[in-house]
C-alpha cells in the first residue's frame, strides 16, 4: 500500500475511534424500522381545515431534494437512555406508553408521557425512561435520502451531572 493510502486509512481509523469514544451510551433501546420509503423529488405540500372555534388549522411540509420517510417502533426499558444525538432532518414522536425526560442541547428538561407528541429538528438532544416500566414510542422521520436516522453526538458540557 502506498504511503498516501496508509495515511488515509490511518486517519479514517482514528476518526472512527474518536467518534465512538465521544458518543454517549445507548442503554436498553430496541428500535426496529417498520417502514421506509423514498421520495425522489422535492416536497411542497400544504393542508388546512376549519376547526370548531372558527379559525383555520394549517400544516406545511417542504423538502429541498430527495428524501426518505421512515417509521420506527421504539421500546426503551427502565432505566434506559438513548444517548446524545441529532437527526439529519425532522422526526415526529408520539409516546404510546410510559414517560421520558427529554433533554435539549442546554440540558433543559421536558417530561413527555403517554399521549404526548412533539417534533424535533436537527438539534442535539437525548432522553431517558423515567419508569417504572418500558416506555413505548412511535417515530416518523423525514431525512435526506441516503442519510441515517440519527447521528451520535458528544454530550454537551451541561450533561456531566445528569448521568447521560
Amino acid at each position: 500500500m502506498k504511503t498516501q493510502g496508509k495515511l488515509i486509512v490511518g486517519i479514517a481509523a482514528i476518526t472512527g475511534a474518536v467518534g465512538l469514544a465521544l458518543a454517549t451510551p445507548i442503554v436498553g433501546l430496541v428500535s426496529p424500522i417498520l417502514a421506509a420509503g423514498t421520495q425522489n423529488a422535492d416536497i411542497h405540500k400544504r393542508g388546512s381545515a376549519a376547526v370548531p372555534n372558527g379559525e383555520r388549522f394549517k400544516a406545511t411540509l417542504q423538502t429541498d431534494g430527495p428524501s426518505t420517510m421512515s417509521i420506527q417502533d421504539v421500546a426503551l426499558g427502565f432505566p434506559g437512555q438513548n444517548g446524545w444525538h441529532s437527526h439529519p432532518g425532522l422526526v415526529s414522536v408520539t409516546v404510546i406508553s410510559g414517560s421520558i425526560q427529554w433533554y435539549d442541547e442546554n440540558c433543559g428538561i421536558t417530561i413527555y408521557k403517554a399521549g404526548d407528541s412533539w417534533v424535533e429538528g436537527s438539534q442535539l438532544h437525548a432522553f431517558r425512561n423515567i419508569g417504572p416500566g418500558t416506555v413505548h414510542l412511535m417515530a416518523w422521520f423525514i431525512t435526506a435520502q441516503g442519510q441515517p436516522l440519527r447521528t451520535d453526538e458528544s454530550a454537551p458540557p451541561c450533561a456531566a451531572g445528569l448521568g447521560l
